[in-house]
């Protein structure tokens, strides 16, 4: 790939940047995904960074779900350090290994960050904290396909796939009753195929969010002290009930 450049994002010069990327909301299930293939990656419970990557700029923003970032935010400066050493050049290199992403003119890498004790998206000082990939968006092609993720940035430290198969509510049971090595829960992706005229598909990632029954209850046990927890309780709760039928919900 031509003209590619593998820069830390660059503090904000006080001109406007580019619109902050979106990452979709999960909002729960729909019946056409149920028994469909997925690989279900570990989510991890922390704040979601994002990354960008333009071929004239390098990389050249950090931000949250919010706002952009530089390396003198007091919360999340040192992410951008752990990017740049963990995932910055290891990203292009896989860009140019595929022929996917030959035609590829930006990118956004969405990553985790969290430590020992973040709960929620509320962090401690004093943990050290850990940044991890589980995500690549290509804004003219869509989300890297999860098998292709996994295949192709597999060497890198990803999400980690904790199971391969049918999005089967048994599945989904079994995380929630908290058989599967996750503290929060998992993100299950899977892909929908649509034929296109003149013989063409068009491929589209879906995703399905199933959290632990322990991790909601220390979410409702902390909520009581904290108005933006109980937000986030109403929306988990309402996520997570829209997966079952209201008597598997036990």
């Amino acid at each position: 790939m031509a003209n590619q450049k593998s820069r830390r994002p660059r503090q904000n010069s006080g001109r406007p940047r580019p619109q902050l990327a979106r990452y979709p909301s999960i909002e729960g299930l729909q019946i056409d995904f149920l028994n469909q293939p997925c690989v279900a990656f570990h989510k991890y419970d922390g704040s979601n960074l994002q990354f960008k990557w333009t071929q004239n700029e390098g990389w050249c923003q950090a931000g949250t779900r919010k706002r952009t970032i530089d390396v003198e935010n007091p919360l999340f400066g040192s992410a951008l350090s752990l990017f740049e050493s963990k995932y910055a050049e290891q990203i292009l290199s896989s860009l140019r290994k595929y022929k996917e992403y030959r035609n590829a003119k930006s990118l956004v890498a969405f990553c985790e960050f969290f430590g020992e004790h973040t709960f929620s998206g509320l962090h401690r000082d004093d943990d050290t904290k850990e940044l991890k990939l589980f995500d690549l968006l290509i804004p003219e092609q869509g989300f890297v396909l999860p098998q292709n993720f996994r295949q192709h940035f597999g060497h890198l430290d990803i999400a980690e796939v904790v199971y391969e198969g049918a999005l089967t509510r048994e599945f989904m049971q079994d995380v929630y009753q908290g058989k599967y090595p996750v503290n929060e829960g998992v993100v299950a992706k899977g892909v929908t195929t649509t034929q296109r005229r003149k013989g063409k598909t068009e491929q589209e990632v879906w995703m399905v969010k199933i959290k632990t029954k322990s991790w909601l209850e220390e979410l409702t046990r902390r909520a009581g002290d904290s108005s933006d927890l109980k937000q986030e309780l109403e929306d988990n709760l309402k996520q997570q009930f829209a997966l079952f039928q209201q008597n598997e919900w036990q």
